[in-house]
Parts: C-alpha cells; structure tokens; sequence
C-alpha cells in the first residue's frame, strides 16, 4: 500500500467505517490535492450521499466539481494528521488552499474531521 492510492483510499474508509459522516445537509464531495509528494500531485475523492461514504484515489472525473477542494503539501497533511500542527494555523501561513463551497467547510467538513472516526483514521492511515 502507497500512500494516496486506492489501497490507501480503502484502508481510510474501512477506519471510518463506511459510514456516512460528512452529509448531514445533503450528499458531500470532498477532493483532496496533494503536492509535493513522491509522486509528485496525487489526489483522492472522498463522497459521502448521505447513506455512505467512498473514498477513490484520483482526481473526478472531467467536468465534474467537488463541493470542496482542498489543496496541501503532504508534509503539512502529515503534520495535522499527527496533531503536530492545526488547521487554522496551516491555513493561516497559507499551506492549505480551500476552494468551493466554504461555508461546507468550516460548519461541516472541519467539525467532522477535528471528531471521532475521523480523527483516529487520519492518525491510523498516516502511519
């Protein structure tokens, strides 16, 4: 298993459960970019349409958009998987890029990803 891929992708999901986590206002998608790794960029999907979530290595399919994106080094995923830096302060030094639906964001994805599953699979998948 490499980090990203869909092997990877699956091991997250099983740390979750499978469970539908992050739609509580309706089906969710979250793309992640990450730079600067040994891969160069890779990224992964996760979608959660409210009844279960799946988790995908790559980017969506052309023409169509995540509700959020998020763009970051994997150095500074690393260090906010291991609680070794904060969110707002990576956001703040400018090293996590969001796009999209913002208000999701914060009121949402944030909450859910700072709460248990969440937090113990970014810990359990960063290893």
């Amino acid at each position: 298993m490499t980090l990203f891929d869909q092997a990877w992708c699956d091991s997250l999901a099983n740390e979750v459960g499978g469970a539908s986590t992050l739609a509580t206002a309706g089906a969710l998608s979250i793309l992640f970019v990450v730079t600067d790794t040994e891969d160069g960029k890779v990224a992964f999907n996760l979608a959660d349409d409210g009844d279960s979530l799946t988790i995908t290595e790559g980017k969506l399919p052309r023409g169509v958009k995540a509700d959020v994106t998020i763009t970051v080094k994997e150095a500074v995923l690393r260090a906010l998987w291991s609680g070794a830096r904060t969110r707002d302060a990576a956001f703040m030094a400018g090293d996590i890029k969001v796009e999209g639906d913002y208000g999701r964001w914060l009121d949402v994805v944030v909450p859910a990803f700072e709460s248990s599953p969440w937090a113990e699979a970014w810990a359990a998948v960063a290893a």
